[in-house]
């Protein structure tokens, strides 16, 4: 009967230790997230909680693989994941920078006349979202 009654007290505690250490991941986890977010938020002038929209609006999803950004999955231009943070360059021209990928997503023709992406036009202030977001991918 004793070692019924300690098994499952041994159970109960591995259970309780299993889900502490799984809710202190989560937490840790979350607060990275949310360093990243505000560091990427920071270094751009812009806020990565406007860009899904915006991308969406602007069709970058239809050359890019971006993850979060629904139906984003595009083979023409890179993919824009958490790899974007370690490139060198971006598009082999510029260094990665916040203010270079700024200057990219908004005129990538004036850069460079030959590429496949477009010179989208679009706001400064957007393009600060759009790099904000990209770089909280890491």
């Amino acid at each position: 009967m004793r070692s019924g009654l300690a098994r499952m007290v041994g159970g109960a505690l591995a259970a309780i230790l299993l889900l502490t250490a799984a809710v202190a991941a989560a937490t840790l986890w979350s607060d990275r997230r949310d360093r990243v977010r505000h560091e990427s938020d920071m270094a751009t002038g812009g806020l990565e909680a406007r860009a899904i929209p915006i991308m969406i609006a602007n069709g970058c999803s239809g050359c890019h693989t971006i993850p979060g950004v629904p139906g984003a999955q595009g083979q023409v231009g890179p993919r824009l994941d958490s790899s974007l943070a370690d490139r060198v360059f971006i598009a082999g021209v510029l260094a990665n920078n916040p203010e270079n990928l700024i200057r990219w997503i908004r005129a990538a023709r004036e850069i460079n006349p030959h590429t496949a992406m477009p010179s989208t036009g679009i706001t400064e202030q957007q393009a600060r979202d759009i790099a904000a977001y990209l770089y909280a991918l890491k």
